[in-house]
């Protein structure tokens, strides 16, 4: 007598094991043969999906999604970096480097840099990286002074502000709390999303679920802390705090979220050296745009881009000096108010919302009242999370194509919204001004260059620079790109007569096709193992 073969139901192995029942209806020849290889190829897909659903569960895997159209990258989830990751330098910060980048988006927030030099001959020189490191999760951006970087990072213990050495870029000090957020939905990531502002020696930082830090930037030191939300009651909003810091004088100027219970003020001015409050303000429910100060109509006032409205604060007292309705959907006021001249600031948003002119004037018969009003509007530059810049009477920016990671950079007359020119998708990244010249930090990763012109759509060249999706805003001073997202950061120098590097070409689906591969093998895996427990011996 023969031994008993083991036996499969075909259709069993179809619902736990696609490629099992194919092989078996193929070599068989069972009679479940008919139509159902198409069902099996179907199976095959939810397999994919399930796999994919249950590595996100188990935290493997992470699916990168702009909260519209369909969800993008697939994406390995890293281990957060920890104490044994943090690498010291062994070279004492130069502390007349003069590199200087006060915070977010520059000294002005307008993205504009005004320092020496740098090279453009990147399409047959492209920029070497001086150094690169490693650092944890989040969206801030980085801030230079005294040789020092300093900038906001998820690790494994909490939230961290770190300072780095801009010699060799390894670890100076690192200040760390408790704090791990990350929305609700899942589609901003993890960790800080605002940048720490740099001021006399002081460091402001301001970590995604309100902790609000001065530091002294040179070691780290505590000097005062609180936590906005606790101390006025306030809420933070879905998708954190994402408004960065502002020293005017001798004021600390931050937004505080939403108004919740009693809680009516939410803008502050703090005193910046003790953290005492200075004034209260009962403006708007507050966005994600990082507040400024400007002179308008004769008047030094603090811009804001609230949740529904464009407001000026005195800054004085808070007191709301002018506002104009602009409601963008989920109240995602997040790209920064652009200041073309001493009466007109250009905003913008996404979501469908699109851009408009502001003129702000004084009301003759009252020194102290003034008047706004929205000159144009249309839907040429819808900025979401990224902000444009102002060259020459243009505006330069990237526009929310409606989903699937798309945005496309767009240039506009400033002073009448006209459409110059469409040019490439470049996806939700960010952008600086330098010497007539974009630098594109592209969502992707890469980095590009173009020319700031209102003739054409001119790019120089386009390279890869940082692994994964990057939202994060770029830094550049005294000749040295800076770049980061949330698993490395590297500097470029691009001074004249720096020695140029070489492009290395990667594949950008390589991490998606390991992520799908593993999640069909890991279903396919468990399928198999649950058809061992219904396998028959067949009949002699």
């Amino acid at each position: 007598m023969s031994n008993p073969e083991p036996r499969v139901s075909p259709r069993l192995a179809s619902y736990l094991c696609p490629p099992l029942a194919i092989w078996l209806l193929w070599r068989h020849r069972l009679p479940w043969r008919g139509g159902k290889t198409v069902m099996l190829l179907i199976f095959m897909l939810v397999q994919f999906i399930l796999g994919i659903l249950l590595m996100t569960k188990v935290g493997w895997t992470r699916v990168d999604w702009d909260g519209r159209g369909l969800p993008g990258d697939l994406r390995w989830m890293l281990t957060a970096p920890g104490d044994a990751d943090w690498k010291y330098s062994d070279r004492k910060p130069n502390p007349d480097n003069p590199a200087h980048w006060p915070g977010y988006r520059g000294a002005q927030r307008d993205g504009i840099y005004t320092g020496p030099a740098i090279r453009t001959d990147w399409d047959t020189a492209p920029p070497k990286p001086a150094w690169t490191t490693q650092v944890g999760g989040g969206h801030a951006s980085m801030t230079l002074a005294h040789g020092r970087l300093f900038t906001l990072e998820q690790w494994a213990e909490g939230e961290v502000v770190t300072c780095y050495n801009l010699a060799d870029g390894r670890g100076l000090w690192r200040h760390a709390y408790a704090g791990k957020f990350n929305d609700k939905s899942a589609m901003g990531g993890v960790g800080p999303r605002s940048t720490p502002t740099w001021d006399d020696g002081r460091l402001y930082t301001l970590g995604a679920e309100g902790q609000l830090h001065c530091l002294a930037a040179d070691t780290g030191k505590v000097i005062w802390h609180k936590n906005i939300y606790d101390a006025f009651g306030t809420r933070n909003l879905p998708f954190g705090t994402c408004a960065s810091p502002w020293v005017a004088g001798g004021k600390l100027i931050i937004t505080a979220g939403a108004r919740a219970g009693t809680a009516k003020h939410t803008v502050f001015a703090l005193d910046k050296m003790t953290g005492e409050v200075l004034w209260r303000s009962a403006a708007e429910k507050q966005a994600y745009m990082s507040p400024i100060t400007a002179t308008l109509a004769g008047r030094k006032q603090i811009l804001l881009c609230a949740g529904r409205a464009i407001q000026g604060l005195s800054l004085e007292d808070g007191e709301i000096l002018w506002t104009v309705k602009w409601t963008v959907s989920y109240d995602n006021n997040i790209a920064q108010p652009i200041v073309i001249d001493d009466t007109h600031i250009f905003i913008s948003a996404g979501y469908g919302t699109g851009c408009g002119l502001i003129e702000i004037t004084k009301i003759a018969k009252d020194g102290d009242a003034f008047s706004a009003k929205l000159l144009w509007e249309n839907k040429h530059l819808k900025n979401k999370f990224t902000s444009s810049v102002f060259h020459e009477g243009h505006l330069y920016g990237l526009d929310d194509g409606g989903g699937d990671n798309a945005a496309y950079l767009v240039c506009l007359n400033a002073q009448t919204g006209e459409e110059q020119w469409r040019g490439d998708n470049y996806g939700h990244g960010q952008l600086l001004l330098a010497q007539g010249h974009l630098i594109i930090q592209c969502e992707n990763g890469d980095l590009a260059l173009a020319k700031a012109t209102p003739e054409s759509h001119q790019q120089i060249a386009r390279l890869p620079a940082l692994p994964g999706k990057t939202w994060n805003n770029p830094a550049l001073a005294n000749g040295r790109l800076y770049l980061r997202n949330d698993q490395q950061m590297i500097c470029y120098d691009i001074r004249p007569g720096s020695e140029p590097g070489s492009v290395i070409l990667n594949n950008r689906n390589a991490e998606a096709l390991s992520v799908l591969a593993t999640a069909f093998l890991l279903l396919n895996g468990l399928g198999c193992i649950g058809l061992g427990c219904f396998v028959r011996p067949a009949r002699e």
